[in-house]
């Protein structure tokens, strides 16, 4: 994930009920380089926010109380907070079923993300909202957001707009030149620094194409970041390899071992001639333990990585069930 825009002048409002995700969230957007970020642990405490300062982005939950997300959004685009009517939103919901997202979609939302949240998924729906922002409109009941994302009529012929959208706003940011840096990047150089201070160095690794980095079962006590090749991550699953992913340039796999001192969970073998950054668990301790931005990220990781080897895994044993019935 790249991030390359600067963040550092917008205001965010978070709002959810659950500390935890608040703080999730706020360290993600910390580690995206958002320094202006507000925490609300219910609507009405964040409408009591917008009205006292200024915000550029919201951020707020589906499933809250004594104010839903849904209500929150339609009171905002009703204008009854003043001067926030159009207002950018990111509805986040555990459910993700697709009555739930029309709902929201209709509500008047900008964007829609769905729990659990990935630093990545986040990040992303952020940056469309401020880099591509949709005209405003007023369509029958619905108010907020143009939700014609291509340049074509309504299906039934029929304009139902009160008036004309208004142009298409500009961009809440812009895109610095040259600040465009991989946030793994970032990650490598704490840990190359904490290697130096910790008294012990990270390495570089050469594997040659198809050759085994760790396999399944191993004791893990480093983490890996690819400089440049390739590192196909695998199962085997009744006797049979099954690859559940690829891992390219700048990217970081065995970052288990900066966790936990559990067994790999899949075995790793370079696709093609490869040079890893090797981290070893030691050396990035007392950095990750000053660091809880990067430790959550590191989990958020970590987890998002197992729930998707975890439906490959399942889909490649239907298969395999499948061929052999």
């Amino acid at each position: 994930m790249i991030v390359d825009i600067d963040l550092s002048t917008i205001v965010v409002l978070i709002i959810d009920d659950s500390r935890y995700a608040r703080s999730f969230i706020k360290s993600a957007l910390n580690s995206f380089g958002a320094r202006q970020v507000v925490e609300a642990s219910d609507a009405p405490e964040g409408i009591q926010i917008m009205q006292d300062r200024k915000i550029d982005l919201v951020l707020a939950d589906y499933d809250m109380q004594p104010m839903d997300g849904i209500a929150f959004t339609r009171l905002v685009r009703s204008g009854e907070v003043p001067h926030c009517r159009d207002i950018p939103i990111v509805m986040v919901s555990g459910a993700a079923d697709m009555d739930t997202v029309m709902l929201a979609r209709n509500s008047g939302i900008n964007e829609f993300l769905a729990k659990p949240v990935s630093a990545e998924s986040l990040f992303r729906r952020v940056r469309s909202v401020l880099l591509n922002p949709r005209p405003f409109v007023e369509a029958g009941p619905f108010v907020g957001p143009c939700r014609r994302t291509m340049d074509r009529p309504p299906p039934d012929g029929q304009n139902r707009r009160k008036a004309a959208p208004l142009p298409k706003p500009k961009p809440l940011i812009d895109i610095p030149p040259g600040i465009a840096q991989p946030m793994v990047r970032k990650a490598m150089a704490q840990g190359a620094q904490a290697a130096r201070t910790g008294g012990e160095r990270s390495s570089r690794r050469r594997f040659k194409a198809g050759e085994t980095i760790f396999l399944e079962g191993d004791v893990g006590d480093e983490a890996y970041v690819i400089e440049s090749g390739r590192v196909a991550i695998y199962k085997m699953v009744m006797d049979a390899k099954v690859v559940l992913g690829e891992v390219q340039e700048s990217g970081v796999f065995g970052e288990m071992a900066l966790i936990d001192d559990e067994p790999r969970m899949a075995s790793a073998e370079a696709s093609e001639d490869t040079v890893c950054l090797v981290l070893p668990k030691a050396a990035l301790k007392s950095q990750l333990n000053r660091t809880p931005d990067l430790v959550i990220l590191v989990l958020e990781t970590l987890l998002h990585d197992i729930r998707k080897m975890g439906r490959e895994l399942a889909e490649a044993r239907a298969r395999l069930k499948a061929r052999k019935g």
